[in-house]
């Protein structure tokens, strides 16, 4: 979570970014699909124990998002030589001693290695969402509407022996998840996560002249930005100049599914929890989800409304009559794809599997009490949102 109204721009090299990793694997690596089997089945409760050791252990604690080297068994397959840190920002950041994010990279220390196909697992602490359930409904309703978006399932993780409590497992966005959604997947991925310089001092990364420089190459050729600053320039002559640059149509579809599952600390309301992708093929722009934990939340809690978007891409299309007409079309088809039964019975499986899990949490920030609650917010969301995007744009 990130919101900031008005800031200076700072020293893209302070803590807090990370320079992008490159993946020392032969291109021709094969593309394994870890499919409904592996670990992103969300039918099965996996159990991920991660092994670091006295030094590794005080290392994160002294610089969480360095890399140390460590092990990781995954539903009883042990890997070796792994990256471990730390993730997390403002609002989700937790110290190893207490119940961190975690980034592990199998290909880190040993070139190539790989678990079912994956470079890397992010596992997710749920510190915010006292449903633990928020992050794979928001990314399975982005995938339901066609957009390319992370796999997610559930964990039990221990540290060292220590249990750490329930977690969500989620696909990291980098080569391997480009290849599985793009028929031209060597483009340019760009982080759109706000760049954080300790406390509260952070800033916002967006296509306009003080938050371009904010986009940090992730996959992909480094270009000097030249594909983000055409795409502020465009900005700047209105969305008739940005429509060549971006894929219209599946930004549609991005900001349809930020609306429904009410992400009020993405891309359209506060610049920010996102990726860009520039494909292979034609050069446009296309957007990818990241960190749902603040979603499915009312946009007034933070004094934003969706008549009023942040993200100057979506404020363009809003200034275009064109744009917004293409836009209502996009949300009356989408809505129709998202079968109201089916993701309720979605939430209530996911309940079921992870209700145990959740309440035994030793780690959790939320009380018992709170755990259902939460859920049942979901379930009257989920039951009436379809009705809200049908009233909001007048369909």
């Amino acid at each position: 979570m990130f919101l900031l109204l008005a800031c200076t721009h700072g020293d893209p090299g302070l803590p807090g970014t990370i320079a992008p990793m490159e993946d020392s694997a032969p291109e021709d690596d094969p593309l394994e699909d870890v499919g409904e089997s592996g670990v992103f089945n969300d039918a099965v409760l996996h159990e991920i124990a991660i092994t670091l050791g006295s030094d590794a252990y005080a290392a994160l604690s002294l610089s969480p998002r360095d890399w140390v080297q460590g092990g990781v068994t995954i539903d009883g397959e042990a890997i070796a030589d792994v990256g471990v840190r730390l993730r997390g920002k403002i609002g989700s950041f937790r110290p190893i001693e207490e119940k961190p994010k975690f980034k592990i990279d199998f290909n880190h220390f040993v070139a190539g290695q790989r678990f079912e196909g994956l470079e890397a697992l992010a596992l997710n602490n749920e510190v915010v969402d006292c449903s633990y359930l928020k992050e794979p409904l928001g990314y399975s309703i982005f995938r339901t509407l066609g957009v390319p978006a992370p796999r997610a399932s559930f964990a039990q993780v221990t540290v060292d022996g220590e249990p750490y409590g329930l977690y969500v497992v989620v696909e990291f966005p980098d080569d391997r998840f480009l290849r599985r959604w793009y028929d031209h997947p060597t483009g340019n991925l760009y982080d759109g996560k706000y760049i954080w310089y300790g406390g509260n001092d952070g800033e916002l990364v967006d296509f306009t002249r003080s938050y371009q420089d904010n986009f940090r190459l992730e996959e992909g050729t480094d270009v000097g930005l030249e594909d983000i600053y055409a795409v502020t320039d465009a900005v700047d002559r209105g969305y008739a100049a940005v429509d060549p640059l971006v894929n219209g149509e599946e930004f549609r579809r991005f900001v349809l599914a930020e609306q429904w599952t009410g992400h009020i600390d993405g891309y359209t309301l506060n610049e920010n929890n996102y990726r860009v992708y520039f494909s292979a093929d034609d050069g446009r722009a296309e957007w990818i989800p990241w960190d749902l934990d603040y979603g499915f939340l009312s946009p007034f809690a933070w004094g934003k409304s969706w008549k009023r978007p942040v993200g100057v891409v979506s404020s363009a299309c809003w200034a275009d009559d064109d744009c917004t007409a293409a836009y209502q079309a996009a949300a009356a088809e989408g809505i129709a794809k998202i079968d109201t039964d089916a993701v309720l019975a979605d939430l209530e499986r996911w309940a079921e599997l992870t209700a145990d899990a959740a309440d035994a949490d030793p780690k959790r920030e939320c009380g018992a009490s709170g755990i259902e609650p939460a859920r049942d917010i979901l379930v009257d969301w989920v039951t009436d949102r379809n009705g809200w995007v049908e009233d909001h744009w007048d369909l």
